[in-house]
């Protein structure tokens, strides 16, 4: 017996409703509501504050701009998008350390710790698992932090960070 799916629009409040039951059987409690195209707009502009807000552990309202991106944070396309950033940020970072300093003040074992840290992280997102919206918010942060460690004269520890990313995820 497949299920069947009912989708009902109202323009109303922006949202469509997608019930989802098995022939003959109709239940209100089966009921999934999917984002409007307005509202994963909305989720995509303010990106930022809601990744904070995963990442603080708010459970998002129905049909709301937090669930529309907690969504998108865990579809497999997007952890594609943040592995490679993450890859190439981290790359540079690394090769600029070891190429600018002279070669008796290279910190070779940190080096080489958060290039295995990145590499845990990136082969974390590629696989076809699940992964937490909150570990993913907190990568994304990390990313897109201009101060942070991923920047060439930031602060903080990427090792430390690289490894709370892997502890969420």
């Amino acid at each position: 017996m497949s299920p069947t799916l009912n989708a009902v629009g109202n323009e109303s409040s922006g949202t469509a409703i997608i019930e989802a039951a098995p022939e003959g059987h109709q239940s209100p409690g089966n009921e999934i509501v999917c984002p409007s195209i307005f509202t994963r707009i909305v989720a995509r502009l303010r990106a930022r504050p809601l990744d904070r807000l995963v990442e603080a552990g708010e459970s998002p309202q129905p049909g709301s701009a937090l669930e529309a991106h907690m969504m998108r944070l865990g579809t497999f396309g997007h952890r594609e998008s943040l592995a490679a950033e993450l890859r190439h940020r981290a790359t540079a970072l690394l090769c600029d350390q070891v190429m600018s300093l002279p070669p008796g003040r290279v910190n070779v074992p940190a080096v080489w710790e958060a290039a295995d840290l990145v590499d845990r992280v990136e082969k974390r997102l590629l696989t076809h698992h699940g992964v937490s919206p909150r570990g993913t918010a907190r990568l994304r942060r990390l990313i897109a932090d201009w101060s942070g460690p991923l920047r060439r004269h930031g602060s903080g520890n990427l090792c430390a960070e690289l490894r709370a990313v892997l502890t969420v995820l």
